[in-house]
């Protein structure tokens, strides 16, 4: 039972430092499907609420 708890304490521990925080989220521009350039920047300075879904199709 200790070593369930020491390899649970390690595993969690080095997730830790798998990503580094950002303090603001980069800027970015993309087209849509009508050819419109979206830039986050401008959405976020219009006081909208911007949700990012990285998703594949295989």
């Amino acid at each position: 039972m200790k070593s369930f708890f020491i390899a649970t304490f390690l595993l969690f521990s080095v997730s830790i430092f798998a990503q580094t925080t950002l303090d603001t989220a980069l800027n970015f521009s993309v087209k849509d499907t009508y050819g419109n350039n979206i830039i986050l920047y401008d959405l976020l300075d219009e006081g909208k609420i911007v949700v990012v879904d990285f998703f594949s199709v295989a």
